[in-house]
């Protein structure tokens, strides 16, 4: 308790280099995950909120997909691949632009203070022309700077106000190809595909 009230006095940690050259053990598990995006959602262009690493980016621009993504950290361009590097817009997610038909929102939700929880959710929606595919840390999952973990129902309902709903079948189907995953269960877990 006390690490997380310390937390939130402070505010939300930001990632540096190390923490962003960690991550590479997840990239083959963000790889099946825009593999399972790219077959069952129809789009051409898509923007990562938060993209950290830049995983699903790249997988989507090998695909031929417009791509762009914000990191609050300048440190991810350090360890992004250089075909998306000059993709990675390094502001704080309420500064992300343009009109995408995917906007995705990958474990950022739970670094960010608990009051600007609806913000994000609006920034969100206002990205997205169709699709939103949202994954956020549940109360007492662990991890590095999580300061703001929710039940999913807080997040649906916020979705919900805003007339974007959870596709509950695509979110099943999105599930389901992401059974195989090695080392990110919790892409699996939390993942929401909302529909416009």
């Amino acid at each position: 308790m006390w690490k997380r009230l310390s937390a939130l006095v402070r505010g939300p940690k930001v990632y540096r280099a190390k923490n962003f050259a960690a991550r590479e053990r997840y990239r083959a598990d963000y790889r099946i995950l825009a593999a399972s995006l790219l077959a069952r959602l129809p789009f051409d262009s898509a923007i990562d909120v938060g993209c950290a690493n830049g995983f699903l980016l790249e997988s989507f621009l090998e695909a031929g997909r417009e791509v762009t993504g914000t990191e609050v950290s300048a440190a991810a361009l350090e360890v992004a691949s250089p075909a998306i590097r000059d993709r990675i817009q390094v502001r704080d997610f309420a500064g992300s632009e343009g009109v995408w038909d995917l906007a995705c929102c990958v474990e950022v939700a739970e670094h960010i203070p608990p009051e600007r929880s609806e913000e994000l959710v609006d920034v969100l929606v206002r990205l997205s022309r169709r699709w939103i595919f949202f994954t956020a840390a549940p109360p007492e999952q662990g991890g590095r700077g999580h300061i703001n973990c929710r039940p999913a129902e807080d997040w649906l309902a916020w979705f919900r106000a805003r007339s974007v709903a959870c596709d509950r079948g695509l979110t099943e189907q999105v599930k389901g190809d992401l059974e195989c995953l090695e080392h990110a269960p919790w892409l699996r877990q939390n993942c929401l595909v909302l529909a416009k």
